[in-house]
């Protein structure tokens, strides 16, 4: 019997012991001629006991085998880590992100950001435009110089340019002029900028490839330096976040698996204490952060998760720590690793590794990973595995080259959007 009428006669069976009469004709009539529902011999393993066999197989095998995706060992976390995995953290949810809406925009796009309150989405291109989509208009403005990071905050939009400068505009882009509030960073170079209100101030952080941080105030429309900082090694990334009724930044650096911690005291940088992401302490540093971005906490007594993408080749890792140990930090906090994912996400030594979370009844349900394949990838943080790949298929479109830069937002119907902007000069809409 050939290896296709053997697996007919296996189907045709169970249908037939399972009583289900109307699919076994149904199979029959699409097979084009009878099929046997015997077992040519009586002691022939059925269907089911097959399925049964791998299934126990399955469960034997992952006791013995380390998977490509698995995290850190469960039994060597800290009793502290597993309750914060088990309050924060649950399954990836229904629905997601998955039909592409390939945009009408066509430059490489450099930076992007959204605007809750209006819908409206920015981007800036390599030709020096801001894009302005809003439902289906697109407008395109004209600047004087390419915009390496857009920023949407309450007061209207931050252009922070290739040159350094700082521009504050409106939400239409319109009042381009010598008027318009600008500074002069003095980095002209730019790793990240982010913006943050705290006690009714906005604040701007930035991080330059000269190892400078700075602290910038918006105060009535104009901007003013508060605190630079010079850093002991290149920094690669960070974000902020408020905790404790304070602005808390973590930065990552070069060749170091330590995050700096910082809080805002008086208006200064001041560090107060370091994480590491590497539990072998004593061996040489072989991968560096790259991308970190904290978990936003449904009240601000919920301790904050820090996703950590990592220089890790050939494929991105993700490693997770928190700040349980704020209150009460030694000058490095170690065993702080919650999870320890190897994402599948190619990358070299040149990556910039982009990720963002996914929630679910304020709880922590994913992380979306921004691939140089072009692939958006989907990681259930439970699950500790890929369990989602958005790519081209034969059905729908995607991104062919490196995904370069990503919104990811809640939109005002309450639905999760992803729009991606890749290398291939595609600008991808992903709709639940």
């Amino acid at each position: 019997m050939s290896g296709k009428a053997t697996i007919n006669n296996l189907i045709a069976h169970y249908l037939k012991t399972n009583n289900y009469p109307k699919t076994l004709k149904q199979f029959e009539e699409e097979n084009g001629k009878p099929i046997d529902s015997n077992l040519d011999n009586p002691s022939e393993n059925s269907l089911r006991s097959i399925i049964q066999d791998r299934l126990i197989f399955n469960s034997l095998s992952s006791q013995f085998q380390n998977t490509s995706i698995n995290s850190n060992d469960q039994e060597l976390i800290p009793q502290k880590l597993k309750f914060l995995i088990d309050n924060e953290f649950t399954n990836w949810n229904l629905p997601y992100p998955h039909i592409p809406d390939v945009l009408d925009i066509h430059p490489l796009i450099i930076s992007s950001a959204y605007d809750s309150l209006s819908g409206t989405l920015y981007f800036t291109t390599n030709d020096s435009q801001i894009i302005i989509k809003k439902g289906n208009n697109l407008k395109k403005i004209k600047f004087q110089e390419i915009i390496k990071k857009i920023l949407v905050f309450e007061g209207g939009v931050l252009l922070l340019g290739m040159s350094g400068y700082l521009y504050l505009k409106d939400f239409n882009l319109e009042n381009v002029s010598d008027e318009t509030p600008v500074i002069q960073t003095q980095s002209r170079f730019t790793v990240d900028a982010k913006v943050i209100k705290f006690e009714g101030t906005n604040y701007v952080v930035t991080l330059a490839f000269n190892n400078i941080l700075k602290l910038i105030k918006i105060d009535d429309n104009k901007f003013e330096i508060l605190d630079e900082l010079k850093l002991d090694l290149q920094g690669t990334c960070f974000d902020l976040t408020i905790y404790q009724n304070q602005i808390v930044i973590v930065v990552g650096k070069l060749e170091n698996t330590l995050l700096d911690v910082y809080t805002i005291t008086n208006f200064k940088f001041k560090l107060h204490y370091k994480i590491s992401i590497n539990d072998a302490e004593f061996t040489t540093s072989s991968f560096s952060p790259r991308y970190v971005t904290f978990s936003n906490p449904s009240n601000k007594t919920e301790i904050p998760i820090i996703a950590v993408a990592t220089s890790h080749d050939p494929f991105m890792r993700i490693i997770l720590v928190s700040l349980i140990d704020f209150e009460s930090p030694t000058p490095i906090s170690r065993n702080q690793i919650l999870k320890n994912y190897n994402t599948l996400s190619p990358q070299d030594k040149f990556s910039q590794p982009l990720i963002s979370w996914r929630y679910h009844n304020n709880k922590i349900s994913g992380i979306w990973v921004m691939g140089d394949d072009g692939t958006i990838r989907g990681l259930d943080v439970l699950e500790n595995k890929i369990i989602k790949e958005l790519k081209p298929s034969n059905e729908s479109r995607g991104h062919k080259t490196k995904i370069k830069d990503f919104i990811h937002f809640i939109d005002k119907d309450g639905k999760e959007n992803l729009v991606t902007s890749g290398i291939d000069r595609q600008v991808i809409e992903w709709k639940s």
